[in-house]
Formats: structure tokens, C-alpha cells, sequence
């Protein structure tokens, strides 16, 4: 039988996350390209972006043709959050003004394995330029194990970014996050939860 989810933010009712839930007026359209495989983790957070954000969209695919949509966006203002050598630090004041304005972050939602994946099958990816940070923040998403020590949750990325390029206040994001990881370990016992906390 499957569990009572809850309308709004779709969980479970046991740890539905709706009274953390805070409107957030960005100006930076969020484009998020999902891995169908994330899609269907309870753990993810970029649910969390599109329940928060005002402008935020979610697309699941791999390619060039779920994600034709990218054709549409602005060349010389839309960027890719991707931390390659070419990337312009956003936390960095003369790469910032190379950046200006940017109307649409593009952001990949997946593993490290899977977001290359889809970097690597969507060649439209290739004619935006990417952004990324000199000072990565600290991950705050401990119950969802990374591999790499600079690793952001999809949520922790896309706050960080629009905190650097708009100044928006990433504050009820992460409050959200809180909320996430808060219901989600609740009824773990002590000595597991002490592993994540």
C-alpha cells in the first residue's frame, strides 16, 4: 500500500516539510536538469528549490532532445553552474563583472557520475559559459553521502549562487534544507542518526 503523501510538497505526511516552506522571490530563472534516477530520491533537494523559489524549473532527462528547451534561453546571459577549468568564480569580483547580467542559471541535478553524463549528452550545454565558486561553503546536506569533499546539494548550490549574484538572502533555503534533514532523521535511532549528524 502506498504512503499518504502530502499535496503540497509531496512527502510523506510523516515528514512533510510545509511549515518550513518560505516564498522566495528570485529574479535568476533556475533551470534545473534532472537525472530521472534523481527523481525518484526522497532525499533530493531540488524539489525543495522549485517549492521555494518563484522561478524555478525542473526538466528530468539525459540529452539534447528532453532538454531542447536550453535553444530558447538567452546565449549572453544565461550561464551553467559547473565547476570546469574554464568556470568564472562568481565569489570573485573582476571574474563576477565577466557574468553580467545573468538572467538564467542553468544547474545539473544528479551524482558527479550523472551530471557529467549529462554534460556529455547534451552538446547545447556547451554554448553557455560556466560559473562556479573559489570558496566552496560548507555542506550542510550530511545524510546524503558524497564522494568528493567540495560536494553541494543541489539546494546549497543554487542558494550560494543566487546569494553571489543577486544578493538574494539564502537564509529560508537552507531553513528548508534544516527541515529536510531534521524529518527525514527523526526517527533514526541515536546511534545511526550520530553518523549524519
Amino acid at each position: 500500500m502506498a504512503r499518504a503523501l502530502c499535496e503540497q510538497c509531496n512527502f510523506s505526511l510523516s515528514t512533510c516539510i510545509c511549515n518550513a516552506i518560505t516564498c522566495v522571490d528570485n529574479q535568476t530563472q533556475v533551470v534545473v536538469l534532472q537525472h530521472p534516477s534523481e527523481a525518484k530520491i526522497s532525499k533530493n533537494t531540488a524539489q525543495l528549490l522549485a517549492l521555494s523559489l518563484t522561478r524555478c524549473k525542473i526538466i528530468i532527462g539525459e540529452n539534447n532532445q528532453d532538454f531542447a528547451c536550453l535553444q530558447k534561453l538567452p546565449l549572453s546571459s544565461t550561464v551553467l553552474l559547473y565547476p570546469n577549468e574554464d568556470a568564472i568564480e562568481l565569489d570573485v569580483a573582476n571574474d563576477n563583472e565577466n557574468v553580467r547580467p545573468i538572467t538564467h542559471l542553468i544547474v545539473l541535478d544528479g551524482t558527479w557520475n550523472k551530471a557529467f553524463k549529462i554534460l556529455q549528452l547534451t552538446p547545447l550545454l556547451q554554448k553557455f559559459k560556466t560559473v562556479s565558486f573559489r570558496q566552496i561553503p560548507t555542506n550542510r546536506y550530511t545524510i546524503r553521502k558524497a564522494p568528493r569533499a567540495d560536494s553541494l546539494s543541489t539546494l546549497e548550490a543554487v542558494a550560494h549562487s543566487l546569494s553571489l549574484i543577486e544578493a538574494l538572502n539564502p537564509a529560508p533555503l537552507y531553513d528548508l534544507l534544516d527541515e529536510l534533514i531534521t524529518k527525514q532523521t527523526q526517527h533514526m535511532p541515536a546511534h545511526v542518526k550520530a553518523r549524519y549528524l
